[in-house]
Order: structure tokens, then sequence, then C-alpha cells
């Protein structure tokens, strides 16, 4: 895993839409050291990265999942922007479920305390990098999907 960056799916996207980072600081109204900045980490809030790719005109989903040789089941949930019944952390809840993994465990797995791990369930938000780690904690495929948002939206 080495070669994996938690932003790369982001860093695909603006290369295939020819978008550089400097315009992409213009389009969130931020400046380019900001945007640089959270690539230089290689780590941003889940609704940070949403709202990115929802101002390029996109929706994102991720999709936590065990490859299984005979029944691959996908579950994807795709996030958009201004609704109100949005639940952004709905993939991570139906991977806890699926595979048993609890917040407790999570929590200890990860090194942090209950009502972090907790927390991320409360505000609806995560870390990027929490993703990639909760992945390969339980030997999980992370799935990012990122698709032009349908007309009219």
């Amino acid at each position: 895993m080495a070669n994996r960056t938690n932003l790369s799916f982001l860093e695909s996207l603006l290369a295939s839409i020819g978008v550089s980072k400097p315009e992409l600081a213009r389009l969130m109204k931020m400046s380019p050291q900001n945007i640089f900045a959270y690539f230089r980490r290689d780590d941003m809030r889940l609704s940070f990265a949403q709202e990115i790719v929802d101002r390029l005109g996109y929706v994102l989903s991720f999709s936590l999942e065990r490859e299984a040789p005979s029944s691959m089941h996908v579950v994807e949930i795709e996030l958009s922007q201004g609704t109100d019944t949005i639940d952004r952390l709905a993939f991570l809840r139906i991977a806890m479920q699926k595979y048993g993994i609890s917040r407790k465990d999570l929590a200890e797995q990860l090194g942090l305390n209950y009502t972090g791990v907790n927390r991320w369930f409360h505000v609806d938000d995560i870390a990027i990098s929490y993703i990639f780690e909760i992945a390969e904690l339980y030997d999980l495929k992370v799935k990012t999907t990122i698709k032009p948002k349908p007309k009219g939206n």
C-alpha cells in the first residue's frame, strides 16, 4: 500500500478534468496555499472532499468491502450536497454492521477513545485518512466512486 495516497481519488479527478490546484483554490474561494496544504498532508474531512467534488460537478461515494470470490456484494451510498438527510458515514455504518465491527472495537484498534469515534457519527464526518486506516485494520478495500452529477442538480 506504499503507493496509495488518501487523496489520490481527488488528484485523479483534477487531472482527468484538467483542473489545477490553483484553479481549485479559486473555485473553493481559498488560497492556493491552503489547497496545497491539504494535498501535502494527504488528508481532509470527508465533508470537504464532498464539497470539492460537488463544486466540480460530480457525486462522490465510498464503500468498504471485503472481496469474496463468489459473491461480491457492494453497497454504494452516493453523497450529494444540499439535502437535509445526508448521511456521509452510511457506508461506514453499513460496513461495521456487515463485518461485526463495534464502535468500541474500532476505537481500540485505532488507538482512539470511544468518544472520538462516537463523535464521527454524531457530526457525520471523518478524516479521509481514517477511512483508509479502518480498511487496512479490518482487511477491507476502499472503493471510491466519482460520477457526474445527474442533470438538474
